[in-house]
């Protein structure tokens, strides 16, 4: 067994994100995410996807500490029109888990998001603060697709 001192805590922040609405019905949202290579994401780099079997796989280095990037693999399922499950199976968030759903407002669309994260010893505040400055780029990023696509 080993010694306490060798093991890494990693520690668990719930979050729930709610309140982000698309400006966009729920089926152009989806056209959206089901769409490959169609999406902007200036805040990540080096993304790519690949399927395994009915899951995508997506690939991509995300801004970490320090001016450094790092390197993140996450595992999706997708159940539209509900929404999507999020698992990173490999990088500094590996174990993390959340559900991203979306609920229909006529010409907008409301996006929650609800789930656990994990990260080595980072501390709470600072991973909780991490995850929704990410939640909330990424969103204003698709919202910024979604207009594109409207053009």
């Amino acid at each position: 067994m080993p010694s306490t001192s060798s093991r890494i805590t990693k520690k668990m922040v719930f979050i729930i994100d709610e309140g982000s609405v698309f400006k966009a019905p729920i089926d152009k949202v989806w056209k959206l995410n089901l769409s490959e290579g169609n999406h902007s994401h200036p805040s990540v780099r080096n993304y790519r996807t690949e399927m395994d079997g009915e899951h995508p796989i997506l690939y991509y280095e995300s801004p970490g500490p320090n001016d450094s990037w790092m390197k993140n693999k996450v595992r999706l399922t997708v159940l539209p029109p509900v929404g999507i499950v999020f698992e990173s199976i490999e990088g500094p968030m590996t174990g993390s888990k959340s559900m991203q759903f979306y609920t229909p407002k006529g010409n907008e669309t409301a996006v929650t998001v609800v789930g656990n994260w994990v990260a080595g010893n980072l501390p709470e505040a600072q991973l909780r603060s991490a995850v929704l400055g990410f939640l909330d780029n990424v969103f204003k990023e698709d919202q910024a697709n979604l207009a594109k696509m409207s053009e």
